[in-house]
């Protein structure tokens, strides 16, 4: 009986996020569709750990999913910046004298830290800094350094002091 009734509980909460979604735009039906999967998993495992079926840390594991989703983010986000740091720290270590310091860019490391190729416009390279600023800005989970360099390229790009 107790089987019946959770079985008719999923279905009914199926019923209701099936009608809501049918009034929500295709992009944010399918958010809300993948949190809602994403949300009852967790909550199936959840009750699975709290009724002695799974062991704990499995529950624990199945938790930081969302953390651990986030991180990847931000290291995928953040992959080419520690490449260019590593080049840099690889060049000062093999040369006694560097020809500049890391708080300096050469144009070629600007236009590849915003992605531009040689001879790009003004516009296309106040198109690059605006994007990638957006996704790297410390308000938004970035960080200082990161913003910093994206700075710097900039304005070495475009002829700033």
């Amino acid at each position: 009986m107790a089987r019946l009734a959770v079985i008719l509980a999923i279905a009914i909460l199926g019923y209701l996020l099936w009608q809501g979604l049918k009034k929500q735009s295709p992009e944010r039906r399918r958010k809300t569709l993948l949190r809602s999967v994403f949300f009852g998993l967790i909550g199936i495992v959840l009750i699975l750990a709290a009724t002695g079926r799974v062991h704990w840390l499995m529950a624990a594991a199945a938790a930081a999913i969302p953390f651990i989703k986030i991180l990847f983010g931000l290291l995928l986000r953040s992959l080419p910046f520690l490449q260019i740091w590593q080049k840099q720290r690889q060049a000062k270590a093999d040369q006694s004298s560097p020809a500049h310091t890391s708080s300096e860019l050469t144009e070629d490391e600007a236009r590849q830290l915003l992605g531009l190729k040689p001879g790009a416009s003004r516009e296309e390279v106040i198109k690059a800094h605006k994007s990638l600023m957006q996704k790297l800005h410390p308000d938004r989970g970035g960080n200082d350094y990161l913003a910093a360099k994206l700075n710097a390229a900039r304005d070495l790009l475009l002829g700033k002091s």
